[in-house]
């Protein structure tokens, strides 16, 4: 009978710790790793607009990023840029990757990394130049700098000039564009960006 009782009790005490004990257990698979997931994984559909107006290039204020095609380039009418107006000149320059991989991805957005070339900074490009046909909104465009040479070599040896980064949605870089600003004309042809991809403009750490 007392043997009985004795394990009656260590039933009771055991019952009563157990919430106390289970509170205690280390969580499972709450921090899980993500693999980056490349551009041809991503769910997003690509852009597709319809542009009936040109921007006014006065318009234009600092640090806008513009989608641009060239005035003179009779030789192939259909390329788009990439481009933004720089504090320096007022006048826009092109954009350029060292990658088309993704810079980083979210639940919104799949984004790619530009900067300015130097070699694309002078003397920039004027309305005589370009048409400008859009100015990018805010939900598929960011900001961030980088130390110029990754602050290191004779141009920069204290890490003390940068350089702006401009982050684009990779839904509008391969997006699809459409012109309806030629009254003379009903065709609207498709229209693409063309990347300039530079790998010597990625800065390694």
């Amino acid at each position: 009978m007392l043997a009985t009782t004795n394990m009656i009790s260590c039933i009771i005490v055991w019952t009563s710790l157990l919430p106390t004990l289970l509170a205690f257990q280390p969580l499972r698979n709450v921090h899980q790793t993500t693999r980056p997931r490349s551009s041809s994984t991503i769910l997003f559909t690509s852009l597709t607009k319809t542009i009936t107006e040109e921007v006014d290039f006065n318009d234009l204020t600092i640090m806008d990023v513009v989608l641009f095609r060239r005035r003179q380039d009779n030789e192939n009418k259909l390329k788009l840029e990439l481009g933004t107006l720089q504090e320096e000149t007022r006048k826009v320059a092109p954009l350029s990757a060292w990658t088309t991989d993704s810079s980083y991805i979210s639940d919104t957005n799949d984004m790619m990394e530009f900067v300015v070339d130097e070699e694309d900074m002078f003397p920039g490009l004027t309305s005589e130049d370009i048409i400008v046909l859009d100015v990018l909104e805010g939900s598929v465009i960011g900001y961030g700098s980088r130390q110029v040479g990754g602050g290191k070599g004779l141009g920069n040896p204290h890490g003390e000039e940068s350089e702006l980064l401009y982050y684009i949605d990779r839904r509008y870089v391969e997006g699809k564009f459409y012109l309806d600003i030629d009254e003379q004309s009903d065709e609207m042809n498709e229209m693409k960006i063309e990347l300039v991809v530079n790998p010597s403009l990625e800065v390694i750490w």
